[in-house]
């Protein structure tokens, strides 16, 4: 019998994701790859372009031989199942499979119809932080989409983070799980101990610390090629600190993103700067 359970770690792209990737990646009995975009450029789009055929009422495309649930059923659902597969080839059967695309919570509803047996982690960061983050990135050659105008960028934002509260709001409860970015950052053994707790991995204390402290960001710039953690972007890793915004950015930059994100900031518990 297949035992394999499958996560999928997503978030606005900025808020550390790539960190809780490699986190739970680090558990014993995960496996896991670099991001798929399984469902933001593959699943989603087909997805997308069948819903139009469908709209306009053609004659042509696969809309013409399939209703919406056979094409869920007998096109995207097996593309899927032959990736997680392509991931855990050779592995045992009871491995967890880990895959994280910062944009898969954006297709929340496509994945619950597909995989309703997915854990799904989201992570939110406050966007302060995202944004400076985003900012830097932006200087960077490899960090040109990342270079949005704020209200752009808040936007954005507010995008991801409402897709999480609408999932929440049919998912089940132990199918979604919410990681506070600088709640990690400051209490990283009771965090991660809470998360694999939701995640049903089993961990000792020892096992949280060695793991805490393979993946400080010093480790992960210095991460060796043939790691996963390894990354040839140069600046893509860059502090890692909860509240480094504060320095980072002007007070004109920080009020016109709490302008336009305080309401969906109160909810997560950030709170406006004085």
């Amino acid at each position: 019998m297949d035992l394999r359970r499958n996560i999928l770690i997503s978030g606005c792209p900025r808020s550390g994701t790539s960190w809780v990737h490699f986190l739970i990646s680090n558990h014993p009995d995960a496996i896991t790859c670099r991001e798929t975009h399984l469902y933001d450029k593959y699943i989603g789009p087909l997805k997308d372009w069948f819903d139009k055929e469908k709209l306009y009422k053609g004659n042509d495309g696969l809309s013409a031989l399939y209703s919406e649930s056979e094409f869920i059923e007998n096109i995207l659902t097996p593309l899927v199942e032959q990736v997680f597969n392509k991931i855990s080839e050779n592995s045992e059967v009871n491995k967890v499979v880990v895959e994280k695309t910062p944009a898969s919570i954006l297709h929340h509803q496509l994945i619950h119809k597909i995989q309703n047996d997915v854990l799904m982690i989201f992570v939110v960061r406050d966007p302060r932080a995202v944004y400076a983050s985003f900012k830097a990135g932006s200087t960077e050659p490899w960090g040109s989409w990342m270079k949005k105008g704020l209200i752009d960028f808040c936007l954005s934002w507010n995008k991801y983070v409402i897709a999480y509260i609408a999932a929440k709001n049919y998912w089940k409860e132990n199918r979604l799980t919410l990681v506070k970015y600088e709640d990690l950052k400051l209490h990283s053994n009771i965090e991660l101990s809470k998360l694999f707790d939701s995640l049903a991995l089993d961990y000792t204390p020892e096992m949280i610390q060695e793991i805490v402290n393979e993946n400080v960001i010093e480790k992960l710039r210095d991460a060796p090629e043939e790691s996963i953690r390894h990354d040839k972007r140069k600046g893509f890793y860059r502090n890692g600190k909860a509240f480094g915004w504060v320095e980072e950015l002007s007070l004109a930059e920080i009020k016109e993103i709490e302008f336009y994100c305080k309401d969906i900031m109160s909810l997560f518990g950030y709170k406006i700067h004085n």
